[in-house]
């Protein structure tokens, strides 16, 4: 049977964590075993942790210092023995839905990998309430929209549904990112600039808001919350881009490489913030809106 390791990343999740676990040793179709990581929680998680050991399927560590969400799940990556078929993101206070895992390897295994550097698989989510409620679903059709060329500006990859095979970790331990913001945006660049992708329509994943989400789904929504994330940011996307140079230059096509040398260096060269003005291709986010981010020095 198809063999898949789950890498769950938690901090404070203990309102949730047993109903996450519970349908992640529930899938069907593969056998799942599940390494954690805990960020030094400071409430009853690694109770709960504890607790799953007694599992064989289920082990989990805790981490020395803080590393935050982002860095807590690549050094999970990172860690991950060679022996598994598959591997599978996994936050702290979602549900699975059975087959999760299952379709998400069918698709993979059915990806047409060109470049023999393996396969990344992620999804749509349903949006719920804290009793998982549905709300509605996360993407509309507009996410066939992007290309390669825009997943630098936006993130279609959710961390929860990503899935990878062996090749992909192979791949993804070639090079290790500094000062990211986000793991699964990461990710999803390597395997879209380097590797191969697919984003599946269709969800197998209760997506839990409930107010201490660390990402949540309002991303698209002008609230405040969102405006001052907007205001705080920094730059990720460049940061991103001068990583993906960083490691894979070499497996780059040349033409991706002037584009993301501009992103990387438009915040220090005149003529770069120009040519991101200029830019104009698919992408869900206005080109006004872009445009904006380049003059404040938000990609």
């Amino acid at each position: 049977m198809t063999r898949v390791l789950v890498l769950l990343a938690t901090y404070n999740g203990e309102a949730y964590l047993k109903e996450q676990i519970d349908s992640v040793l529930a899938q069907t179709g593969v056998e799942v075993t599940v390494l954690a990581a805990d960020d030094r929680s400071e409430d009853g998680t690694r109770s709960v942790l504890e607790g799953y050991a007694r599992d064989p399927r289920f082990s989990y560590r805790v981490n020395a210092a803080r590393k935050n969400f982002a860095y807590n799940f690549l050094d999970l990556v990172f860690s991950a023995g060679e022996d598994f078929d598959y591997y599978a993101l996994c936050d702290q206070d979602d549900v699975w839905l059975p087959d999760k895992l299952e379709r998400a390897v069918r698709l993979l295994g059915g990806l047409e990998k060109k470049r023999g550097r393996g396969g990344l698989y992620c999804s749509n989510l349903t949006v719920t309430d804290e009793r998982l409620r549905p709300l509605c679903m996360m993407e509309d059709e507009s996410v066939f929209q992007t290309d390669k060329r825009t997943f630098v500006f936006e993130n279609i990859a959710t961390g929860c549904t990503i899935v990878f095979d062996r090749p992909f970790l192979g791949q993804i331990k070639k090079y290790y990112p500094a000062g990211i913001g986000l793991h699964d945006h990461w990710l999803l660049l390597v395997a879209a600039y380097t590797a191969d992708c697919l984003y599946d329509f269709e969800s197998r994943i209760l997506y839990r808001q409930h107010g201490g989400n660390v990402i949540g789904c309002n991303r698209k929504k002008w609230t405040w919350r969102n405006l001052r994330r907007f205001l705080r940011e920094r730059g990720s996307r460049s940061v991103l881009a001068g990583e993906l140079l960083a490691g894979y230059r070499e497996e780059l096509a040349e033409e991706d490489i002037a584009r993301l040398e501009t992103l990387r260096d438009y915040k220090r060269r005149l003529s770069c913030r120009m040519e991101l003005l200029r830019w104009r291709g698919r992408t869900r986010q206005k080109t006004l809106f872009l445009r904006a981010r380049a003059i404040l020095g938000k990609l």
